[in-house]
């Protein structure tokens, strides 16, 4: 785990919080019927096991929605640093470009649902054909009711303090309340100051392992995004680094450094060029308190 971190500050003017909530409808449907039989078959406990059928099998359109929004939620947690479950700590120096990509995401995931659901009567019955003998009408809900269970929403919150109780109670239970807070709030700051470092070592780590050829000169097999990812994590830690963290900054400029006018299809040509960009990935790895 790294050690490499900076002391608490307050970053309350430094980063707000987001909330992102998408969701989908499963269409995963319990089928108590198999399940008995299964269960009687293998002699086993009713609780043993449960079968559970997709209703859209063999259709696409729900599992593109499906897929968009695990994009969307993976998304997200690169833009934010960990705070709390289902919410993330984003620099200020990101909401504008932020807020317009969330934009673009939400309308991309509308117009997939709003496809679906004109679609959805006629998939309906299609799904009589797939489904065969696990087909019941009954089980797949009504168009209007189905679009409550697509949901894209989000929130943006300020960071609170331990100075935002302002709850009227005896003095006492306040301060317990006030005490906890702080405790739970300098925690999720490390946390929140930790994520970049890790970042960053997770790639460098890789970068290194992926450079190093094998005793006999065999080289491993990468792909441009060796370079590309090095690049777009030097431009994510200008954001991520709420607390103006020298050392990390240092960090990043010294990869900015190692990667520059670096290209893919060389390091896959010339042993020298991988040797010279691992010697300083390497340097980096060893010059910090990981």
């Amino acid at each position: 785990m790294l050690q490499n971190t900076s002391p608490i500050v307050s970053i309350s003017s430094m980063a707000m919080l987001v909330e992102l909530r998408v969701s989908t409808w499963t269409a995963r449907k319990r089928d108590s019927e198999t399940s008995m039989d299964v269960n009687i078959t293998k002699e086993a406990d009713q609780s043993a096991s449960s079968v559970y059928k997709y209703l859209m099998a063999g259709s696409n359109h729900l599992d593109k929605i499906i897929k968009y929004a695990a994009k969307c939620r993976q998304w997200n947690g690169v833009q934010t640093l960990p705070w709390m479950k289902g919410v993330g700590l984003l620099p200020m120096e990101s909401f504008f470009k932020y807020r317009e990509q969330l934009g673009t995401l939400e309308s991309n995931f509308r117009t997939l649902c709003e496809e679906f659901f004109v679609a959805y009567p006629t998939l309906v019955n299609t799904q009589a054909f797939r489904l065969g003998k696990y087909y019941k009408a009954e089980e797949f809900p009504h168009v209007d009711s189905l679009r409550g269970r697509f949901r894209f929403e989000y929130n943006f919150l300020p960071v609170p303090e331990k100075g935002d109780f302002r709850v009227v109670c005896e003095q006492r239970v306040k301060a317990d309340l006030e005490e906890q807070y702080e405790k739970m709030y300098q925690e999720k700051v490390q946390v929140a100051v930790r994520q970049p470092w890790e970042r960053l070592h997770e790639v460098l780590v890789k970068m290194s392992a992926t450079l190093t050829d094998s005793a006999d000169g065999t080289r491993s097999i990468f792909r441009d995004s060796l370079v590309t990812n090095a690049t777009s994590m030097c431009g994510m830690l200008t954001l991520l680094n709420i607390t103006k963290d020298p050392e990390l900054e240092r960090a990043r400029q010294m990869l900015e450094r190692v990667i520059n006018g670096v290209d893919a299809d060389d390091l896959r040509k010339l042993p020298s060029a991988r040797v010279e960009l691992k010697a300083g990935v390497d340097e980096i790895i060893g010059k910090f308190n990981w």
